[in-house]
């Protein structure tokens, strides 16, 4: 399991540069959210759930990295069957839908630990899906086809249904790349598009909730709302925009240690406390280690010694990516504002925890890869 090609040693092509990279990118994140935790009462308890996750984490992206990749393409329907039954038993058991700033039942709570099953999701997808399209590549068949579309859509219509319009985002902009890479025909691309052309206007009379559709219009409208819809945004750019070139550096930000200043400045908005404390120097060096970490994840995609490996580390870093770019995006006003946390800097167990085996999926190809 642990090495499938006799006599070569896993432990000499395990992936460093993209362990460095996340090591260090965690590292930064852990000392901002300690600055941004640091005049909360619930501080302490968040910087420890943090730790630990951090340290699970490390311990199973090491763990997945040395497993190889291969086997995951029977085990990963299990996997995935899984998360389906249990993100189809939070839309009617869960807890979040009525809780101000959540609205959705997306978490299931076992002992006063609060765990979100679309986060498992986003693994156990792109453990199946790549496998079922692997499949279709080699050997093309209409009966993989369906059920490639039924393991793709399926996730994303349950999600929806809790519902959490992000976390659906991010399932979409995962299966677009696989499908992409894939090698779909550029006339369904087009179709693609007419559809969501179709849907856009159907979406917003018939499924957005209205504080939806009032993020929607903070975005295209900042000034509107800023005392409601709008305020979230304009207190983050406040922050971002008082941090300047160097900052004011951490634990000292002005906006960043008011309890209230900052909405749900640990995991959302985040970013706010890096552009105010660590400015505008700050904010790039960390944007420059996200783009390091996404080209060493593409680098390792097309190295790929498989269509199975190439379409699990594509749809896994789209996934990241689009992480990053929604977060920082809606800190900045330039993205709706949504509850998608910025990966390995943002509070949450979970997330945490499932970017680091996110990781270790993607070093395990990238050491089989570098196999001869």
């Amino acid at each position: 399991m642990f090495n499938k090609v006799k006599g070569i040693n896993i432990l000499s092509k395990f992936d460093i540069v993209l362990f460095l990279l996340v090591g260090t990118l965690t590292a930064i994140g852990f000392v901002v959210l300690r600055s941004a935790t640091a005049t909360m009462n619930t501080g302490a308890g968040i910087l420890r759930t943090q730790l630990i996750s951090i340290c699970l984490g490390v311990v199973l992206c090491i763990i997945v990295s040395f497993i190889d990749y291969e086997y995951y393409k029977v085990l990963g329907y299990v996997f995935y069957g899984v998360t389906l039954l249990l993100l189809i038993y939070v839309i009617p058991f869960g807890w979040g839908r009525g809780v101000e700033g959540i609205n959705s039942n997306s978490w299931i709570i076992i002992s006063g630990f609060k765990f979100q099953p679309a986060e498992l999701a986003k693994i156990t997808y792109m453990l199946a899906v790549p496998a079922l399209l692997a499949k279709l590549k080699e050997e093309f068949n209409i009966r993989d086809l369906i059920l490639a579309i039924v393991l793709g859509v399926a996730p994303i219509g349950l999600i929806l249904m809790q519902p959490d319009f992000g976390t659906a985002a991010v399932f979409s902009i995962g299966l677009i790349a696989v499908v992409f890479v894939y090698g779909i025909k550029y006339r369904y691309v087009l179709i693609g598009f007419i559809l969501a052309a179709i849907a856009a206007p159907l979406s917003w009379f018939f499924i957005l909730k209205d504080y939806q559709k009032e993020r929607i219009v903070a975005l295209l409208n900042p000034l509107n709302d800023v005392q409601g819809s709008g305020y979230q945004t304009q207190k983050a750019r406040i922050a971002i925009g008082s941090g300047q070139l160097r900052g004011s550096g951490l634990f000292n930000g002005l906006q960043s240690q008011q309890n209230g200043a900052i909405p749900v400045k640990e995991s959302d908005f985040i970013f706010s406390v890096v552009g105010e404390e660590l400015g505008f120097i700050g904010s790039v060096l960390i944007i420059l280690i996200f783009a390091a970490i996404l080209i060493w994840c593409m680098r390792t995609a097309i190295k790929s010694k498989d269509a199975y490996g190439s379409f699990m580390v594509t749809g896994l870093t789209a996934m990241i990516a689009f992480h990053i770019i929604e977060n920082i995006g809606m800190n900045i006003g330039i993205m709706p504002v949504t509850g998608i946390p910025l990966p390995f800097i943002s509070a949450g167990g979970s997330a945490m925890l499932m970017n680091f085996i996110a990781i270790g999926l993607i070093m395990s190809v990238s050491a089989r890869s570098r196999m001869p």
